[in-house]
């Protein structure tokens, strides 16, 4: 375990990646409904921004968890492409 982490010959990331993940999603999440029920905090003295901020926080946090995915997804597509280049590679030795 210690030579894997100090050679880097084996990534640790492409583990950690669900977990990474999943506390990012949770991040994501209680950000947006602090910022949804802040909004309608603010409703209260300012109307009709109350709900206009509300939708708001709500489809910007559609929109970071979409983004939040991809590169994730992205990530993992890099550790792979470094994978298939590793075999390739040992196929040639």
């Amino acid at each position: 375990m210690l030579k894997m982490f100090l050679t880097f010959d084996e990534f640790v990331f492409p583990k950690l990646v669900t977990i990474i993940y999943w506390i990012g999603a949770v991040v994501i999440v209680l950000s947006t409904l602090g910022g949804a029920f802040g909004a309608m905090s603010i409703g209260n003295y300012y109307g009709a921004g109350g709900i206009v901020g509300f939708l708001i926080a709500l489809i910007a946090g559609v929109l970071s968890l979409i983004v939040w995915r991809v590169v994730m997804e992205l990530t993992i597509v890099l550790f792979s492409i470094h994978d298939t280049l590793k075999a390739i590679r040992d196929q040639g030795k």
